[in-house]
């Protein structure tokens, strides 16, 4: 029988607790007959569960994450190093809604405990799995709106775009407009971070060097 498919995000810069994590969350899914994938960018629109270091959280980011909150259930877990550090005057982890915080420091038991609770708070658990037997989920991009993203990951206009493809302009800001709706995005920034976030910037750098 094939196992419910769950995304995490863990973004810390800490890449011994990010991979102790990983194996933590990954035995303890598998018990559950869930198989977890891992990503580190938090804009990643498919992730359910997302950890995220509290000196990475930065205002698109929280932006991102509360207006997702508001349509879907998303469980946010913010990593700080110690339960007896002081609290910070600027800290940014209480402007995202509704979260929960894990410690570096915190024993595996512990961690568990909180992860799952959290877990449990939300309506149904299987609300957050993908089912790997579905080929198309909301957020998947036509065709020329991926074709579009190229594009703009090459930082041309939309205008450069519409003569690139022989379009308009106005057609080139509503597919781009539908992509924003897709992915959750409400400002053009938000999208300029996920391109660079997910690579797309990047890959088109690579493929540029081999011609």
């Amino acid at each position: 029988m094939r196992k419910n498919n769950i995304t995490i995000v863990i973004n810390d810069p800490n890449r011994y607790y990010v991979a102790g994590l990983a194996d933590c969350l990954s035995e303890d899914f598998s018990s559950r007959g869930i198989h977890a994938d891992f990503t580190d960018c938090a804009f990643n629109s498919r992730a359910k569960v997302i950890f995220l270091a509290e000196e990475s959280l930065s205002i698109a980011n929280i932006h991102y994450l509360n207006r997702r909150m508001s349509m879907r259930p998303l469980c946010i877990f913010v990593i700080k190093d110690s339960a007896s550090d002081p609290i910070s005057p600027d800290e940014k982890a209480p402007k995202i809604n509704h979260y929960a915080t894990l410690y570096r420091d915190q024993s595996v038991e512990s961690l568990l405990l909180v992860i799952n609770r959290q877990l449990e708070q939300l309506q149904n658990l299987r609300s957050i799995l993908i089912q790997p037997c579905s080929n198309r989920t909301n957020n998947n991009l036509t065709r020329r709106e991926t074709e579009i993203l190229r594009y703009l990951a090459r930082g041309i206009s939309n205008g450069g775009v519409a003569r690139f493809l022989h379009i308009s302009e106005k057609t080139v800001s509503a597919h781009k407009r539908n992509i924003m709706s897709k992915l959750n995005m409400i400002r053009p920034a938000e999208l300029n971070y996920w391109l660079i976030q997910e690579g797309w910037c990047e890959s088109i750098r690579s493929s540029d060097a081999f011609h």
